[in-house]
């Protein structure tokens, strides 16, 4: 029977992606990974095989991840209020644009390579199916229109992204109030009156 793992291959993924925020994919270094968890290089080969390895396992665990957590929302009284807090959430975990600059690194690899592509494309369709269930959940709620949503998810999908974006060009306030200020805009036509002052605080 083998030892038990000090470090879970989650916190050696969690590890990984904290280093890829202050270096950048192409700087990141199974080393430096190493240094962050407590284990050697070596170690990361046996578990990962290599770098490609350790970015791949990053990129598939948050695409599991990060649309979980967006579903959350649905289980809020106020959904649709809810996911903006999420959303702005995601956004308020990146602390300056250098780090955003490497985490767009890192989505060049998303477009550039096959493998993380494929792994991008079901991300960005399990955050939309998300959506979708916390928009359903705001009309079944009585805070949206009963008004036909179906393309509404891509949109709420592309203004978090491009209030990111435009953070990161123009540096002005934070990026989660950027986002929350864009979602609110979008928003804000769809929701019933009551909800739309609870939306914009």
């Amino acid at each position: 029977m083998g030892r038990p793992r000090t470090v879970s291959d989650e916190q050696v993924l969690a590890g990984a992606a904290r280093v890829i925020a202050r270096v950048g994919p192409a700087r990141l270094t199974l080393a430096e990974v190493g240094r962050e968890v407590g284990l050697s290089a070596a170690t990361l080969v046996q578990r990962f095989g290599s770098k490609r390895g350790v970015l791949l396992a990053v990129a598939a665990h948050g695409a599991e991840a990060l649309p979980s957590q967006v579903a959350t929302a649905r289980q809020a009284s106020a959904p649709v209020a809810a996911l903006i807090d999420v959303l702005a959430g995601m956004a308020g975990t990146i602390r300056s644009t250098e780090e955003f600059a490497n985490h767009l690194a890192f989505l060049l690899l998303d477009l550039a390579d096959p493998q993380f592509r494929r792994i991008s494309r079901d991300y960005a369709a399990a955050v939309e199916r998300a959506i979708a269930e916390v928009l359903a959940a705001g009309q079944a709620a009585g805070e949206l229109v009963q008004d036909d949503l179906s393309r509404l998810p891509r949109a709420i999908h592309a203004a978090y992204n491009g209030a990111l974006i435009a953070w990161g060009l123009a540096g002005e306030a934070g990026p989660a109030e950027q986002v929350r200020e864009q979602l609110a805009l979008l928003l804000g036509p769809y929701l019933e009156p009551t909800s739309r002052q609870r939306t914009s605080s």
